[in-house]
């Protein structure tokens, strides 16, 4: 009964209770400026390239700063530098409303505004992964990873967009104005939590040392560099393009309208959440690499739903899978390395791994727009959602990559799958 209720728990807790509601304001804003700015490109370029470039804009600096992110983030206050981050972030976006609200912005400003964010992402995500350790109890730290997509799905992912797109109808400049309010709101509760200490660490250390004693960690550990390797590719060729083909599909293949694209996310957000929902209050499996894998395979193969889709009712099931099993599979990833990894070092092997897994989506994000213009996105997901699902079946089927679930100790919330 009282797995059941673990993700109840987390509301008793001071930190976690502030930390969630912050970023569950700030998730909504995402998901607002998520479509309206989908919709601002698409409908001022008609180009999925053009999207593509806008995206890879925002992941490329986040990959190419995140392992600095992840040193930093071993140096500081995680909260102080999430703080940092959100204030920074209200500040752009407010510039950004302020750009198409007189009519000066142009692609080249939208791409540099995408860099400027992609660059403060680099610092919250391995921030936000190693701050909870720290303020979350041990045997609800499933929960609270399950919590935070939970918020992000339903949200960021469905109630953000839903609301954005009729936002956008009306009025680009609010849907990013809102947008800049929830960093706002966000930055507010983590001002108001309790101040964290910075991370214990050698005396004399360089942060170019220790990015090498992050990645030299990394490197060592069979279980971490290995998935990384794989979801790097599934990732970079299926996941991340989805949310660029997916629209430009819709709109110049379906001819759907604007607000089907908000659906196709807002539908992707309610799965996904109760994707979360189930898995905050699920055991920790005892084969968390193979379950977790078992789980990614399966979202990644209901991609190939787009080679007989002709209706847009076909499109919404794609969410419907993919959503919940990439929840699934990452809740239990995220715990494991909260485990497994050394506190002191979590915050650079966090950074590892979004430069990892995120490496190769700039370049995904490019060949995925240039090829499905020349292939078809039918073809090209197909294929490659086909071809994505090598490494996981490689991993699935290693004794020595699942080694750790055989002879590491069993989690305080072990138990069956």
């Amino acid at each position: 009964m009282q797995r059941r209720f673990a993700i109840a728990q987390l509301a008793r807790h001071r930190e976690p209770a502030l930390l969630v509601a912050g970023q569950t304001v700030s998730n909504f804003g995402d998901g607002v400026a998520l479509v309206a700015l989908t919709l601002l490109v698409l409908d001022t370029t008609h180009s999925a390239s053009r999207l593509a470039w806008f995206a890879a804009a925002r992941v490329t600096p986040l990959v190419a700063f995140v392992l600095v992110g992840g040193a930093i983030v071993d140096r500081f206050s995680r909260r102080l530098l999430l703080l940092i981050s959100d204030v920074t972030r209200a500040l752009l976006t407010a510039a950004l409303a302020v750009l198409i609200a007189t009519g000066t912005l142009h692609y080249t400003e939208l791409l540099i505004f995408a860099v400027c964010f992609g660059t403060f992402d680099a610092l919250f995500m391995p921030a936000m992964t190693a701050l909870t350790p720290e303020i979350v109890p041990d045997d609800l730290l499933g929960a609270m990873n399950a919590v935070r997509p939970l918020s992000s799905n339903l949200v960021g992912n469905m109630l953000g967009p839903a609301v954005g797109g009729i936002l956008a109808a009306l009025s680009t400049t609010l849907a990013i104005s809102v947008d800049s309010a929830t960093f706002v709101v966000s930055a507010t509760t983590l001002a108001l939590m309790r101040a964290t200490p910075r991370p214990q660490r050698a005396e004399n250390s360089t942060m170019f040392a220790e990015i090498r004693g992050g990645l030299r960690y990394v490197r060592s550990t069979t279980w971490l560099w290995t998935t990384l390797a794989g979801v790097a590719v599934v990732n970079a060729f299926v996941f991340v393009p989805l949310s660029v083909l997916v629209p430009f599909f819709l709109r110049h293949t379906l001819h759907a309208s604007a607000a089907t694209v908000g659906y196709f996310f807002a539908v992707s957000g309610l799965a996904g959440g109760l994707g979360a929902l189930v898995a905050g209050n699920l055991a920790t499996p005892r084969r968390r690499i193979r379950t977790m894998w078992a789980y990614w395979m399966v979202g990644t193969l209901s991609v190939t739903i787009v080679s007989v889709a002709s209706h847009t009712w076909e499109i919404m099931v794609i969410p419907l899978i993919v959503a919940p099993t990439m929840i699934l599979g990452n809740v239990i990833w995220e715990s494991m390395m909260q485990r497994e990894v050394p506190r002191e070092l979590l915050g650079r092997a966090s950074s590892v791994d979004w430069f990892v897994s995120l490496g190769l989506a700039p370049v995904g994000l490019v060949v995925s727009g240039a090829v499905a213009a020349v292939v078809g996105v039918r073809t090209y997901l197909v294929v490659l959602a086909l071809v994505s699902v090598v490494p996981g079946l490689l991993i699935v089927l290693s004794p020595r990559i699942n080694a750790i679930d055989v002879a590491g100790t069993p989690s305080p919330e072990a138990g069956a799958a």
